[in-house]
């Protein structure tokens, strides 16, 4: 007994240290690298300013970036190291957050016990905001982990307070939520008829929130209708207020110039005036004696209005000067801005086409990859003359996938066109997307075809020498590359009617009786941080006995953010969607997995990854 104890924590301890090792080799591209490392000062800085706010901004953004390249274990230790500073500050609306993002986390990971804690974490955050919608949030997102962890009493409990609280802030969305999960706690507990009157209640709120958003839709249209309306307005009744100003500054500096010609026009006429009064004056008193001190002053007259003449016509001078200079100055600066505008212009021009035909070529170079990728991917219809009862649903992020999907049937191998009665299906998940996924595509789509040629059939043998291919065409010993792919390969085998399937971390799900069984992949990729591998990945059996679906999916579906609170579609939200599809033919299948990501989608989320489920079903005879 104690031999066995010790072998278990040997195990443990191994199996602790294999997934230490497996979060060390995580390697973060070289720009997000400087994005962390860049942020990472800016957390000191901020914090020894006592900035809090800012310092918590810049640890959120750090654990986004090891979230997005699946460090989970860094990503939670970054938001944690922001809950301390967001409580000095009394932000509780990113404290709820953080611990919702933390909580995500351990959902994806399958961990509910830390998923369900973190949850309580974000609801206690939720009431101190004094809330009632953040409250009601908070109590649906505890009430869906316990439901699924089939607590349905308590979920039910929280549910209760949750749908009054969404009720009294009027709430659809919260509501139907609370509805939809009451309905399916009921269900659960076998109380068929609260489940039906919470559905009913559910399908109304669900018809209210499709008006209210037509509505919505057509208000946002009215509104961007008149704004730009508006703004036309707004700019006409600028350009005329500009013309009418600048022909005022010219009335202006005319008015100023003929007023002061008439001011020093008006002193010569007084000027004038008084000294032929005083001529008079003295003819009149003393016209002999004081002839010679008359013409005198008759000339000290003269030469006193010519002085005013004189100062009268500089200053006039001047004045002209100085509104000349500031016209001319005026003139230039404006022409000199105006040159240098057209410059700018010119030059903006010719970037902008520099760029257009740089866009073009790109573009053609992409559709151009496309209709290679389009070129090597089988269509539908050649799986559908293998399995009439199938189907593929894909969906690329870009023009080109990271995503791909590889059917063949088996030969004996080396040339032999001799059939063995055995078909190969796998649908596969490359790092990345767009054009960089889309060659590691095609590498492995021709690696699949070069194994199977070789005569290895079995799934577990295939995945090992696609891992080692991968790693010897990338050179992955000698260089920093660490691509590669998850995946799920099946093996139908039609004289025994047996499915042997492997996974590269991705699992199979299959539907056989109304019942629904996931089968999980291997906790390795392919390539990657792996090495060469000399053991196969592990192989597992099924025995079909009855009409069975077979479903192989990326995670694009399951890690699509969309619904009303922005989360993710989650696995077993999926699954259940699967298990729901399964009674209805291959087209019915495939177009409900297309309107549900649809509709999830909406008009607020856009597509973060390719998207990619091959289902079909087998028959036994």
């Amino acid at each position: 007994m104690k031999k066995i104890r010790l072998v278990t924590l040997l195990l443990i301890l191994l199996l602790s240290g294999a997934t230490s090792i497996a979060q060390q080799v995580i390697v973060l591209p070289k720009d997000k690298q400087d994005d962390v490392d860049r942020y990472k000062e800016l957390v000191v800085r901020y914090k020894q300013a006592n900035n809090y706010q800012q310092a918590a901004f810049y640890l959120n953004k750090i654990a986004f970036i090891y979230w997005e390249y699946g460090n989970a274990k860094e990503a939670i230790n970054y938001f944690l190291e922001t809950i301390p500073l967001n409580e000095r500050t009394g932000n509780y609306n990113d404290i709820k957050a953080v611990y919702s993002n933390i909580a995500l986390i351990y959902s994806d990971m399958d961990r509910l016990d830390l998923t369900l804690e973190y949850f309580y974490k974000s609801l206690d955050a939720r009431r101190k905001l004094n809330s009632k919608a953040e409250v009601a949030a908070g109590l649906i997102d505890v009430a869906y982990i316990h439901t699924a962890l089939n607590q349905s009493e308590k979920a039910i409990q929280l549910l209760e307070e949750a749908l009054q609280l969404s009720r009294e802030v009027n709430n659809p969305r919260l509501i139907l939520n609370s509805l939809k999960l009451l309905a399916q706690n009921y269900d659960n507990l076998g109380n068929k008829a609260k489940a039906s009157e919470h559905a009913g209640m559910a399908s109304a709120y669900e018809q209210q929130l499709a008006t209210q958003q037509l509505k919505t839709e057509y208000e946002t249209k009215v509104v961007k209708s008149q704004a730009e309306a508006e703004r036309e307005r707004m700019q006409r009744t600028q350009q005329e207020l500009l013309m009418s100003l600048r022909e005022l500054q010219a009335k202006a500096t005319q008015d100023s110039l003929n007023f002061v010609v008439m001011r020093k026009q008006d002193s010569l006429k007084k000027a004038e005036e008084e000294a032929q009064r005083k001529q008079t004056e003295i003819d009149l008193l003393n016209t002999d004696r004081l002839l010679k001190e008359t013409q005198l002053r008759e000339r000290e007259a003269q030469s006193r209005v010519q002085r005013i003449i004189i100062f009268s016509a500089a200053i006039f001078l001047i004045i002209l000067m100085i509104s000349s200079l500031a016209i001319y100055k005026n003139y230039s600066e404006k022409k000199k801005a105006n040159e240098l505008l057209n410059l700018q212009n010119i030059e903006i021009q010719k970037q902008r086409d520099h760029i257009q035909k740089q866009n073009e070529n790109i573009s053609k170079s992409i559709n151009y990859a496309q209709g290679i990728q389009k070129a090597l991917l089988p269509p539908q219809t050649s799986l559908q003359a293998i399995f009439p009862e199938s189907f593929i649903f894909f969906r690329p992020r870009d023009v080109v996938s990271g995503d791909y999907y590889w059917f063949k049937e088996l030969t004996k191998g080396y040339g032999s066109s001799e059939k063995t009665g055995k078909i190969a299906v796998s649908a596969i998940d490359c790092t990345g997307h767009g054009v960089p996924g889309a060659f590691l595509s095609m590498i492995g789509y021709n690696l699949l075809d070069d194994i199977v040629y070789r005569g290895i059939h079995k799934p577990g043998a295939i995945l090992r020498e696609l891992n080692n291919g991968i790693r010897r065409t990338l050179r992955q010993d000698e260089t920093e590359n660490r691509d590669g792919m998850d995946m799920a390969l099946c093996v139908v085998d039609t004289n025994t009617n047996t499915v042997e399937f492997s996974g590269a971390k991705n699992p199979l799900v299959y539907v056989a009786n109304n019942e629904v069984f996931r089968i999980r992949g291997d906790k390795e990729s392919i390539g990657g941080g792996m090495g060469y591998m000399e053991n196969e990945f592990t192989t597992h059996i099924i025995k079909v006995e009855s009409p069975t679906w077979f479903y192989m999916f990326s995670d694009g579906f399951i890690d699509q953010f969309g619904g009303a609170d922005g989360r993710k579609f989650m696995i077993k939200n999926f699954i259940d969607l699967l298990a729901s599809i399964s009674i209805l033919p291959p087209d019915q299948q495939r177009e409900i997995l297309k309107n549900t990501l649809k509709d999830w989608l909406g008009i607020k989320y856009p597509q973060v990854d390719d998207i990619l489920v091959v289902g079909f079903k087998l028959n036994p005879s």
